[in-house]
């Protein structure tokens, strides 16, 4: 007699399925912190005028700063 029919009895499909979902869950949730945690880390280097120079294409083509004497 085939026991699948009962619905209180876990299917071997839906114990792979909820196997594989918490492992994509879980390397979701770290890149997810890496991606975040690389961007904090660029958005801090970026308040460096001297990192920005090189980070950023358009700080080079800008030329030199005006400086106001007073």
């Amino acid at each position: 007699m085939d026991n699948n029919d009962d619905p209180n009895q876990p299917n071997r499909y839906e114990d792979i399925f909820l196997m594989f979902s918490a492992l994509v869950e879980k390397w979701l949730v770290r890149a997810t912190i890496g991606l975040l945690t690389l961007l904090l880390i660029f958005q801090l280097l970026l308040l460096s005028p001297s990192i920005r120079y090189y980070l950023v294409k358009v700080e080079q083509l800008e030329g030199v700063s005006f400086v106001r004497s007073e």
